[in-house]
């Protein structure tokens, strides 16, 4: 099947991946698969660019630009796949190992560029996403401090609660005696945690989600459609394909096949 792929920028969460799903299949635009920073879509269909990134971007989402946008967008995956296996991972490698790593590239050009275009280090993004990790658990109820510290990567529940009073001017426990509080006060029950409505960074519903950074214009970048059958992949130009583009002079299109 031959498809295409688009690079969205600020995806950092399962909810993101619901999100762009839902507003994919709204315009009716088929699609092979969502993950962070990207979706492949079927080439065989009609496809305004425009109407698809002016949606993503009510949600403070967007499809990427250039170069520079691609690069922190799979930074921006990077921590937060680290993130989700920290507990394994912060034991072989630091962050800017797994990074550098994971992109190939050295980590000190990649903190720049990170840093230059977001307005904050990798470092401070992936504090704020452990952070309120830190504040999900304590809603879900299932773990107690100290398992708390450790599924966050934490090598103990003291440097957690150190860490966490730094970044939010609060305590640990009094953030959680807070949350109960409110759950009493509104009169849910203790289990399950019924998750609080705060302040998002953006319309898509996520906590971790820091995406409130538009960057005005978009484009998509090729990738390779996955083939199990090992047959190289190669490029076809657009005059080959049953499909149109509308707007198409205004982004970079790559198919695969």
């Amino acid at each position: 099947m031959k498809t295409f792929t688009i690079q969205i920028k600020n995806m950092v969460c399962s909810r993101c991946i619901h999100v762009v799903k839902q507003i994919l299949a709204d315009l009716e635009i088929k699609y092979i698969e969502v993950e962070l920073g990207y979706a492949v879509i079927a080439a065989d269909q009609a496809l305004d660019l425009d109407t698809v990134n002016q949606k993503l971007e009510t949600l403070d989402l967007g499809l990427v630009r250039d170069q520079n946008e691609v690069l922190v967008t799979e930074i921006d995956k990077a921590i937060h796949d680290y993130l989700e296996n920290i507990s394994l991972l912060s034991q072989k490698r630091k962050l800017s190992e797994y990074i550098a790593q994971e992109l190939g590239r050295n980590y000190h050009q990649l903190s720049k560029i990170y840093s230059q275009f977001k307005g904050e280090t990798i470092e401070q993004c992936f504090i704020a996403l452990r952070t309120n990790k830190v504040k999900e658990l304590i809603k879900q109820g299932k773990l107690n401090l100290s398992q708390i510290a450790v599924n966050v990567g934490y090598s103990s529940i003291h440097y957690l609660s150190g860490q966490f009073k730094k970044y939010t001017g609060i305590s640990l426990s009094q953030y959680k005696k807070e949350w109960e509080a409110s759950l009493t006060n509104s009169g849910n029950e203790k289990e399950p945690f019924v998750k609080k409505q705060e302040k998002k960074n953006c319309d898509c519903g996520c906590e971790d989600c820091n995406c409130g950074r538009k960057n005005g214009s978009s484009s998509i970048r090729k990738t390779s459609s996955r083939s199990s059958s090992g047959n190289s992949k190669k490029e076809i130009s657009m005059t080959s394909l049953l499909i149109t583009v509308a707007n198409s002079s205004k982004y970079s299109i790559h198919v695969s096949r």
